[in-house]
């Protein structure tokens, strides 16, 4: 009888109960194109580096930017403390660009403003 209850209890133990909750509040922001996820999961594979998505909703929300410095050198910003090493290759794919830097793969949205910086 024991071994059943405690079968019950892991059974519910492992379904998250937050997820819809979380789900509910968060907007609604349009994903990367599945075709843009495929070419990204190939280029981290050959990279050996990782898929970041943390400028994706800065991108959507038009908040990130590409900086160019007055060397030429091209950044992903998000502010000025927050920004990611230099671009090393652009690819643009479907409505969104693949953007490799020296440590990671980062998705934005095409529609990511350029601007200069200092």
């Amino acid at each position: 009888m024991s071994d059943k209850s405690a079968t019950t209890a892991t059974t519910t133990t492992t379904t998250p109960a937050s997820t819809s909750a979380s789900a509910a509040t968060a907007p609604n922001y349009r994903l990367p194109s599945d075709v843009t996820l495929q070419h990204a999961s190939k280029l981290a594979i050959v990279e050996d580096k990782p898929i970041m998505l943390d400028y994706w909703t800065a991108s959507v929300d038009k908040k990130a930017l590409v900086g160019v410095r007055e060397s030429g050198e091209k950044l992903l910003v998000k502010s000025a403390e927050e920004y990611t090493s230099p671009i090393a290759k652009f690819y643009k794919s479907v409505t969104e660009y693949i953007i490799i830097t020296e440590n990671s793969i980062y998705i934005v949205s095409s529609d990511i403003p350029t601007r200069k910086i200092s």
